[in-house]
Formats: C-alpha cells, structure tokens, sequence
C-alpha cells in the first residue's frame, strides 16, 4: 500500500508544480502584454495647452516646452516643441489652431509626455502646466497635469494614411 501512496503523493505533487507553472506563465504572459508598446505609424493628434490663472491682456497661454511620444527606451518622436522667447513667447491655446495634424512615429508608443511651462514674463514666475507622461494605450484623451495647469493631447487616429 505504501508504494501507492507514494505515487499519489507524486502525482499531486506535480500537477500543483505543472498548475503553479501555468498560472505563472499566464502571468508573465499578461505582465508583458501590459507593458507592450502599440506600434507607431502616422499619428493623428491635436493639443491643448491649459492655464486657469492666466491673467494677461487676453487669458490664453503662452507656452513653451515639448510634447511627445515615446518608447520604453530612449526613442521619442516630438508632436510639438516651442524655446521659452519670453515676451515673444506666441499665445498657443490649441495646436494645431483647428482640426488636427499628424506626424510620423517610427517606433513602438509606450507612453505620452509633456514638459510644458507657460511664460509670465514682466508679471510673475513663469508656470508650470505640465510635467511627466501617461500610458499609452491606442488613440484617445491624454490629460498631462502640471501645478499650475495641464496640457491635454488627443491621439485620432494611429496608421498608414
């Protein structure tokens, strides 16, 4: 009898070792999937640039800094960049000023980021609407804040075309 105790105790023994084998398979199976990047391509976006304490001549943004997409390495693709020109700084609510434009992403976009200031030169410290990145997950709304602000970017459409 006792070797056929044995050999339950074995065959329990390795179906709980082949299911924990399976389960963390299908783990690191999703994990990996999460982190997957979505393919570049001709990218379709608009951005808007937010300041509600903007108090100027005309209440808009004068923004300066950079918006883009990037992979989990060091590959980027810039949607818009601006230098900090002070009192030439251009008001810039919305890029572009309607509908939408696109740009050309060659690698794989794992997440949107933006480093955006806002120039209040003459009045005050400059501002701060946005500053780090947001996981990309396919076309839709990407809100970036900052402390004094945000930038939303709205991804159309991804493809060839």
């Amino acid at each position: 009898m006792r070797p056929t105790s044995m050999g339950r105790v074995a065959a329990v023994v390795s179906t709980g070792l082949l299911l924990a084998g399976v389960v963390s398979a299908g783990s690191a199976q999703a994990q990996s999937a999460a982190r997957a990047g979505y393919p570049g391509g001709l990218v379709t976006y608009s951005i808007e640039f937010s300041n509600p304490q903007e108090k100027d001549d005309n209440d808009l943004p004068e923004p300066y800094g950079r918006v883009f997409v990037k992979d989990d390495g060091l590959r980027h693709t810039t949607l818009w960049e601006h230098p900090d020109l002070d009192i030439n700084t251009p008001t810039l609510p919305r890029y572009p000023e309607a509908g939408a434009t696109h740009r050309f992403v060659d690698h794989l976009i794992t997440e949107v980021c933006a480093f955006v200031g806002e120039d209040d030169t003459g009045i005050n410290a400059d501002d701060v609407l946005a500053q780090g990145c947001e996981p990309f997950h396919g076309p839709g709304v990407y809100t970036i804040p900052g402390p004094d602000g945000e930038v939303t970017v709205t991804v159309y459409h991804i493809g060839v075309g």
